[in-house]
């Protein structure tokens, strides 16, 4: 019986392949600090471009604020890149970020590098971090102000 070698290794091939795409990601753990305990839910999302965080393209989640526990997020399986994070507390439930008469919000929030904007929020190069494809898990800590 004749084998066609090419056939053979199509197998070993397709595990190099798979074993080679996980070592490019990595993933990005977001502890949250100064996060009220209340009802509501802290807001996450994930901007992998400056394009994408000024059209609001974005991963995103939401953890709870009803235990004693910092809030914390895990983004799994990230190329390499630079990522931006913004965080809001909705503290009364609503599903959105209360603000006054001229914009600024109400409840707590903020962003990746506790970056902060002169007039509106930081652009993404404020507050942009990098992740490489060495980092198994990077952890940054976001400081909710309010």
């Amino acid at each position: 019986m004749r084998h066609n070698p090419k056939s053979l290794n199509l197998p070993l091939f397709t595990g190099l392949l798979a074993f080679g795409c996980s070592a490019l990601s990595a993933d990005l753990q977001i502890d949250i600090s100064n996060a009220k305990q209340s009802n509501g839910l802290v807001y996450f999302a994930l901007y992998d471009s400056a394009e994408s965080y000024e059209e609001r393209e974005m991963r995103e989640g939401a953890i709870s604020t009803e235990s004693d526990t910092p809030p914390s997020a895990v983004f799994t399986g990230l190329p390499p890149g630079d990522y931006a994070i913004t965080v809001y507390q909705d503290v009364n439930a609503n599903r959105k970020l209360d603000t006054n008469l001229i914009g600024i919000p109400n409840e707590p929030y903020g962003f990746s590098q506790n970056a902060m904007g002169a007039m509106g929020p930081p652009d993404f190069t404020a507050a942009a971090i990098s992740l490489s494809a060495d980092d198994e898990t990077q952890v940054i800590n976001i400081e909710l102000r309010n």
